[in-house]
């Protein structure tokens, strides 16, 4: 995740990006991939969470809080993949 609000994952052998999200308003400030390594869930000073499908590479939630003006700076997964903190 970057100040540009982009989430980009990178193939570890060859080095290039094969995919970018682009989602989010604000600075991303946590990434966490679920147990099962399906998805990967992002936290963003735009106030949301977002759930990408890394099967299908597409948003399938996006979390956000009722309040105005808050942020979130980081995020965490249980091992079930079912609960975001």
């Amino acid at each position: 995740g970057g100040q540009d609000g982009k989430v980009k994952l990178w193939h570890s052998l060859s080095g290039f990006c094969f995919i970018t999200f682009t989602e989010h308003t604000a600075t991303v400030t946590g990434l966490a991939f679920t147990p099962q390594g399906n998805a990967v869930l992002s936290s963003s000073l735009d106030g949301s969470v977002r759930a990408y499908d890394l099967l299908r590479y597409r948003n399938f939630r996006t979390l956000a809080s009722p309040n105005e003006g808050v942020q979130f700076t980081c995020l965490a997964v249980d091992n079930g993949g079912e609960v975001v903190v």
